[in-house]
C-alpha cells in the first residue's frame, strides 16, 4: 500500500510540474526570439507564455483532485495553450523573417496541378498502412481489410486535427467496436507498428545521411529518434517474453483495486504482441514498413516541383524531409504536426542544397515556406477526407468519440 501510494503521488506530481515547464520554456523561447529578432510580437507573446506557466502551476498545486467541471476546463486550457505554444514557436521559425508579400506572390505562381499525383500516392499509403496493420492483427484474429482499412482511415484523420496522436487510440476503439475484440490487443498492434516505422524512418535517415547530409539537427533527431525506439523495442520484447513476472510486480506494487484493473489490461496487451514470436512475420511488416515510408517520401516530390528553389531539387530530399518530420512527430504535440511539418520541410530543403553545393537563389526562403505550406495541404485534405467518409461509414457521432476520450482502449 506504501509503494502504490508513493507511485501514484509521485505521477501527479510530475504531471503538475511537466506543463507549467513547457509553458515556461515557450515563454523564454520567445524571449530570446524578442532580445535576437528585436520585435515586440516576441515579447508579448513570451510574457504572455510565462504567466501562462505561472497561472498553470498555481492551478495544479490548488488543484485536489476532484473531477468536477472546474478541474476539466483547466486541464483543457492548459493543454490547448501548450499546443498552441508549441506551433507558435516552430511556425515561429519558419515565418519570422520572410517577406509575406514575396510568399503570396509565390503561392499565386505555384503549379497547383502536381497536387493531383501527390493526393494519389498519399491515398496510396492509406492503403498500404492498412494492409500493413491487417498482417499485424493476425495475432488479435482474421478481420475483414474494410473494416481494417476504416479503421485506419479514422485513426489518421483525426491526428491531423487532434492533439497528441489521439487518432491512435481512436483507431484500437473503432476497430474493437466493429469487431468485438481486444481494444488493447489492437492497441498492442499499434504501439508495434510505431516501433517498425520508426526503425524504417531510421534506416532511410542513415542512407540520406550516406549523401553527406550532415547537421547538428540531424544528429540530435537521429540519437534520440534511435534511443527512444530501441529502448520502445527492447521494452516490448522484455515484456512479451517475461509477461507473468510483469504482471507479479504490477499485483506487488499496487494496491489491490489498481491490479485488478491493470492486469487484465496488460493480459490483453500482451495477446497483441504474437508477432514477435515470428521473424518470418517480423520480416514482412518491416518490409512493408519500409514500403510505406518509400511512397510517403515520394508524395512529397511532386508538391516540390510545383515551386522554383533557383535549382533543381536533389532526389534524396524527399527522403530526408520524411525521416525529419517523422522523427518530429515522434514525440505527440500538435494537432497534424502544424508547426513541427513546416520548419522541417524548410530544414529538409535547406540541408539538402547544402549537401549538393547548391546555393540557394534570391527568394528561396519565401519558396520553401510556401512549399511548406502546400506539402502540408497535400497531406491533410486526402487524409482528413478519408477519415471523415470511414467516419460516417463506420456510423460514429463525435459525441461518441468525446465520451469515450480516455477509455479508447480500455
Amino acid at each position: 500500500m506504501g509503494k502504490s501510494w508513493l507511485i501514484s503521488n509521485i505521477y501527479a506530481y510530475a504531471r503538475r510540474l511537466i506543463r507549467p515547464l513547457l509553458l515556461l520554456m515557450i515563454g523564454l523561447f520567445f524571449a530570446y526570439r524578442a532580445w535576437d529578432l528585436n520585435e515586440r510580437f516576441h515579447l508579448v507573446v513570451a510574457t504572455i507564455f510565462v504567466s501562462l506557466a505561472v497561472v498553470t502551476f498555481v492551478d495544479h498545486i490548488r488543484n485536489t483532485g476532484e473531477k468536477n467541471l472546474r478541474s476539466r476546463l483547466g486541464t483543457r486550457w492548459h493543454g490547448v495553450a501548450l499546443n498552441l505554444g508549441i506551433i507558435l514557436a516552430f511556425l515561429d521559425l519558419v515565418f519570422a523573417q520572410i517577406e509575406w508579400a514575396q510568399m503570396g506572390r509565390v503561392l499565386v505562381q505555384a503549379q497547383y496541378e502536381v497536387l493531383l499525383p501527390a493526393f494519389v500516392v498519399v491515398v496510396l499509403s492509406l492503403f498500404l498502412r492498412a494492409w500493413r496493420w491487417q498482417w499485424l492483427l493476425r495475432v488479435v484474429g482474421e478481420i475483414p481489410f474494410a473494416f481494417v482499412f476504416r479503421a485506419s482511415c479514422i485513426g489518421i484523420g483525426a491526428n491531423m486535427v487532434l492533439p497528441a496522436r489521439a487518432g491512435e487510440f481512436l483507431r484500437a476503439y473503432v476497430l474493437g467496436r466493429r469487431t468485438g475484440h481486444s481494444k488493447m490487443a489492437i492497441f498492442a498492434t499499434l504501439v508495434m507498428e510505431r516501433i517498425l516505422d520508426g526503425l524504417s524512418i531510421l534506416f532511410i535517415l542513415v542512407i540520406v545521411m550516406l549523401f553527406g547530409v550532415r547537421s547538428e539537427e540531424i544528429h540530435i533527431l537521429g540519437a534520440v529518434g534511435g534511443a527512444f525506439y530501441l529502448i520502445a523495442l527492447g521494452g516490448l520484447v522484455l515484456f512479451y517474453h517475461r509477461q507473468a513476472w510483469m504482471m507479479q510486480q504490477v499485483q506487488r506494487i499496487l494496491s489491490k483495486e489498481w491490479a485488478g484493473r491493470m492486469v487484465p489490461l496488460l493480459s490483453a496487451f500482451g495477446e497483441g504482441l504474437h508477432t514477435l514470436r515470428s521473424a518470418r512475420q517480423l520480416l514482412i511488416v518491416g518490409a512493408q514498413s519500409l514500403l510505406i515510408w518509400l511512397v510517403i517520401s515520394g508524395s512529397f516530390y511532386p508538391v516540390m516541383l510545383a515551386f522554383d528553389f533557383g535549382a533543381p531539387v536533389p532526389l534524396f530530399t524527399p527522403f530526408l524531409l520524411t525521416a525529419l518530420v517523422a522523427l518530429g512527430l515522434t514525440v505527440p504535440g500538435t494537432p497534424g504536426g502544424l508547426g513541427i511539418m513546416q520548419y522541417m520541410a524548410v530544414l529538409s530543403l535547406q540541408l539538402s542544397f547544402a549537401a549538393a553545393a547548391i546555393t540557394p537563389a534570391h527568394g528561396f526562403a519565401e519558396q520553401a515556406a510556401a512549399f511548406s505550406v502546400l506539402m502540408h495541404i497535400s497531406q491533410a485534405l486526402p487524409e482528413i477526407g478519408f477519415g471523415a467518409w470511414a467516419f460516417i461509414a463506420e456510423g460514429m457521432r463525435w459525441r461518441e468519440v468525446s465520451q469515450r476520450e480516455g477509455e479508447a482502449v480500455m
